[in-house]
């Protein structure tokens, strides 16, 4: 009974994949419901942690401010003008700078001023800081009120936070009221850091109203906001009494599932999935793939010439039916294919043999000098008709076929390479830009003098059997310069290479004797002619010199080693 391929595929898939997607859809959505949610209780209850312990350092500087200016040390201390007497007076606040350090932990100094010159009375500060000091107290002996405010080191960036207050006097006198200078109160701010730093689930920012100037975030540790990637929390806020606000921001992004306690049954079903997959690719070998693959065998396996040809299956689908039409098809034609096999094949060698024929009778007929001025009259018409790129070519080919069959046997490597740029432009043109080049000439070796076109035929090895066939755009790179008195130039390409058995045999041929007939060394379809110039270099330099060959996929290096001949020496 014939058994329907598609029924087949779409039973196995459609089923329990329809199953499984909508169990998976419906998990994942409520496990990301539920995580925004704790998320944004998360975020809220950050904002209130940092809030207290922020309103709380601030409290405990006012307590600290307070305290400390309506003592009748402090007040005296202001109201004396000998600095003899302040040192004395400075000794008997051990006690009350003690109660201060235990009111606020993360204090750092307790600055009194006189109204003329600023006081420490726990340690000595940095001059940048006591000059933003003096500079604070200057303005409140104006407006006489009480304010936070930050100030950053310039040396450390390290930020501290200041509370200025004025001090008036307290005891029952006729001074009562009255304005006798400032204190302020220094705190390090190195617990709001900690808070903020340890935060990673959401974005954290403290502000200094006053300044627009943000004072600590956390946003380096989180991934930047994208269209894709909305808000799902964000709240501001102010620290009341002081001019510090604190921003909290979440994104979606930063729901995972990964870290709820039902993460176990979708998991479980990600590696049901993977099984189900297994088991999809497994059925559709099985059903479709193999029986395809084998069919495709056998119509390769056919002997037209000897054997009857027949496909042999055992399937009941399409597949099998499929081959019992070829089958029939194939008993239709053998007896016409027998007929015709042999004649073809003599038809054809005679055309081949008569074309081949035609092609030597016209290259002997061609004149070198037809030929050049030919592709002169080309580039006339092409500039005629503004085609510029087939105008240059034409020129760069004049000039390459005019520099092979004209001049001495040796040349300057500038010229050399320059026939080389000519070609490796067209050859970049005909390849619309997939085929680049660099040229790196060391300035000392422009005058060494080498055989003419030997460098042409190997770029044109690199490019026809190594770039060509290439997916990727192709690049060669070409480099000169010399070490001692050799002359080096390599050709790198980053086509398919050598396979390693032409390699191993190209080694073993440049490794020999150079032989009676250098023509005939090496297959040219294989080589392209790197065997007779390595010759042809050995020939006229020297066995010490000519061509070396390192291969590998997507890296062929080729390097030529010359006599470094200069022009005096020729």
């Amino acid at each position: 009974m014939k058994k329907s391929l598609s029924s087949q595929f779409v039973a196995i898939l459609l089923i329990p994949l329809i199953l499984m997607l909508a169990t998976n859809y419906y998990i994942i959505t409520e496990i990301r419901r539920d995580q925004s949610q704790s998320l944004k209780r998360y975020c809220s209850t950050t904002l209130d942690n940092i809030e207290i312990n922020i309103a709380s350092m601030a409290t405990s500087m006012k307590k600290t401010s307070t305290m400390f200016s309506s003592k009748q040390e402090t007040q005296s201390y202001l109201q004396s003008a000998s600095r003899d007497t302040h040192q004395l007076q400075r000794q008997s606040f051990s006690d009350l700078i003690g109660m201060s350090q235990s009111y606020t932990p993360d204090l750092v100094d307790i600055i009194v001023w006189d109204k003329n010159s600023p006081t420490s009375m726990i340690s000595y500060i940095p001059a940048d800081m006591e000059n933003f000091t003096v500079e604070r107290f200057r303005n409140s002996a104006m407006n006489k009120q009480s304010y936070f405010e930050f100030y950053i080191q310039p040396a450390t960036r390290e930020p501290f936070l200041m509370y200025f207050s004025p001090v008036f006097m307290t005891t029952f006198s006729e001074d009562f009221g009255k304005y006798i200078g400032n204190i302020a109160i220094i705190c390090k701010t190195e617990t709001l850091s900690k808070l903020v730093n340890s935060t990673f689930d959401m974005q954290l920012q403290i502000k200094d109203e006053t300044s627009k100037r943000i004072l600590y975030s956390n946003n380096y540790s989180l991934p930047a906001p994208e269209a894709s990637n909305p808000k799902i929390y964000e709240e501001t806020l102010r620290i009341p009494n002081t001019n510090l606000s604190v921003d909290g921001t979440a994104y979606q992004s930063q729901v995972s599932l990964l870290n709820d306690s039902r993460s176990g049954p979708l998991i479980l079903f990600a590696l049901l999935s993977l099984f189900y997959l297994a088991y999809i690719a497994f059925a559709v070998h099985h059903i479709i793939i193999r029986p395809i693959h084998k069919l495709n065998q056998e119509i390769e396996s056919i002997d037209y010439e000897h054997d009857k040809p027949q496909i042999r299956t055992s399937l009941k689908n399409e597949i099998g039916s499929i081959a019992s039409h070829v089958n029939a098809l194939l008993e239709r034609v053998f007896s016409l294919n027998q007929r015709n096999i042999a004649s073809q094949a003599r038809l054809y060698e005679m055309e081949l043999s008569k074309k081949q024929t035609q092609l030597y009778a016209y290259q002997s007929q061609i004149n070198p000098h037809f030929l050049y001025n030919m592709l002169q009259c080309m580039r006339g018409i092409s500039l005629m008709h503004g085609i510029q790129e087939v105008a240059q070519i034409c020129t760069n080919m004049a000039d390459l076929f005019r520099y092979s069959i004209k001049g001495a046997f040796l040349v300057y490597l500038e010229d050399e390479l320059s026939i080389v740029d000519k070609y490796l432009y067209m050859i970049r043109v005909r390849f619309q830009d997939k085929i680049t080049y660099s040229l790196e000439i060391a300035e000392d070796t422009k005058k060494c003098k080498i055989p003419k076109m030997i460098l042409q035929p190997l770029v044109e090895n690199s490019i026809f059997h190594g770039l060509e066939s290439i997916e990727d755009n192709g690049f060669i790179y070409i480099r000169t310069f010399r070490e001692g008195d050799g002359l080096f130039i390599t050709i790198q390409d980053n086509g398919i290479g050598f396979d390693e058995a032409t390699l191993k045999e190209l080694e073993e041929l440049l490794s020999q004797d150079i032989p009676s007939d250098i023509n005939a060394t090496f297959n040219e379809a294989k080589g392209l002619g790197i065997i007779n110039i390595h010759n042809k270099i050995r020939l006229y330099e020297g066995t010490e010199y000519g061509i070396s060959i390192l291969s590998r996929p997507s890296d062929t290096l080729v390097t030529i080693r010359l006599n470094a001949r200069q022009p005096d020496d020729s």
